[in-house]
């Protein structure tokens, strides 16, 4: 779900034979539609989707970018208004392949195609980071889709991936990208210039600041960090205290 500057709410829908953005008004009055359901897979169809998961608007160019997944693997972008497809790409800007591999390398060269592109952001500065879940990193472009920087988080480990969704931080400069790190149950806090991991907040568990099954992540105005967790089934809410030397 993602929130433009208009207040106009945007849902994307990932259950089996979900192909479709969903675009309301903030009073719920139902304004655009992009792509149906129960379409084939196809990562390189510029009309439909297949069952996509993160959803962001870039206000300044009235774009929706959109992390189409679980059936297909690639980004997308959209008009804001008319729903009229912009373009899309694949890890490091190739042409999306949907017979590449989606093994996982822990080692070397990152896959030339994404695995999993779960979450999607676009900073102030009209940076595009995303999220590759089973691939361990997070990579950025730009709005046109040139390959800028990729970084990982904890490569080596197993399990549903290490980068689910992704968010900035709330200051003009906009310094740090948070990543949900399913996996480890924790948000990793990256540099956002180096894409290197500075420091990290939470860990497993069920009370208050540790996560279960961590799936999504937001940065209110304040710098206040909302998470979601798809099978701990709450929310929690991090305050902002501002920044410390001794993040871990």
């Amino acid at each position: 779900m993602a929130v433009d500057a208009k207040d106009n709410v945007w849902l994307t829908g990932n259950g089996d034979g979900d192909g479709q953005v969903l675009k309301f008004s903030k009073d719920g009055k139902f304004l655009l539609q992009i792509g149906t359901g129960g379409v084939a897979v196809d990562s390189n169809d510029t009309t439909h989707l297949s069952r996509p998961a993160g959803i962001t608007v870039y206000d300044k160019t009235n774009e929706v970018f959109v992390a189409d997944v679980y059936g297909n693997r690639r980004l997308i972008g959209f008009d804001a208004n008319t729903g009229a497809y912009k373009r899309h790409w694949e890890a490091y800007g190739n042409k999306p392949d949907d017979k590449a591999s989606k093994a996982r390398q822990t080692t070397g060269a990152g896959p030339q195609q994404f695995n999993t592109p779960h979450g999607i952001e676009v900073s102030n500065d009209g940076i595009v980071y995303v999220t590759d879940r089973a691939n361990n990193r997070v990579q950025s472009f730009t709005l046109d889709g040139k390959f800028l920087k990729e970084g990982f988080i904890k490569r080596e480990s197993q399990g549903t991936g290490t980068a689910f969704g992704v968010a900035l931080s709330a200051d003009p400069e906009q310094r740090f990208v948070y990543i949900a790190d399913g996996s480890n149950e924790r948000i990793a806090i990256l540099d956002r210039t180096s894409l290197e991991e500075i420091g990290h907040i939470g860990g497993p568990g069920r009370k208050a600041g540790e996560f279960f099954h961590l799936h999504s992540l937001d940065v209110d105005p304040q710098g206040n960090i909302v998470t979601g967790e798809s099978q701990g089934y709450r929310v929690q809410k991090f305050i902002y205290k501002g920044l410390s030397t001794t993040a871990q």
